[in-house]
């Protein structure tokens, strides 16, 4: 596995709630300024390729109430996994829950917001299967 400059990799986001972690599989790169956040858990397959400026999540913010702030409504974290032999291009964010399966590509600057087919390209906002492999 390699990591490159000033990426940042986070198994949790504070110590009142700890979260679930990340794991990496071998020979996976990942990029320059990748943001991997792990609290409701990320793993990552062996193989794959993270272009610069990946950002991957597995918690989002509760949101429902109107009477009290976004911060103190809590967090959901949903496991977010990503299979082996995935190219993620340059800016690509894949949101939490989402499943990548195996040797898909993931084209730059998508929005993955849902869970993707092995073997399958996507592209765009959000992203969509433009072809397979």
């Amino acid at each position: 596995m390699t990591i490159d400059s000033y990426a940042q990799i986070k198994g949790s986001g504070v110590i009142r709630n700890l979260g679930e972690g990340v794991r990496i599989g071998d020979r996976t790169a990942i990029g320059m300024f990748n943001v991997i956040w792990g609290q409701g858990g990320i793993r990552i397959g062996t193989d794959c390729l993270f272009g610069p400026h990946v950002q991957i999540f597995s918690e989002n913010h509760i949101f429902d109430s109107l009477t009290l702030p976004i911060r103190e409504q809590g967090e959901v974290r949903i496991p977010t996994d990503i299979g082996n032999d995935v190219w993620i291009g340059a800016g690509v964010t894949v949101l939490a829950g989402c499943s990548i399966g195996d040797g898909a590509v993931i084209a730059a600057g998508s929005v993955v917001t849902k869970s993707v087919e092995a073997g399958s390209i996507m592209a765009g906002v959000p992203a969509k299967r433009i072809g397979t492999r």
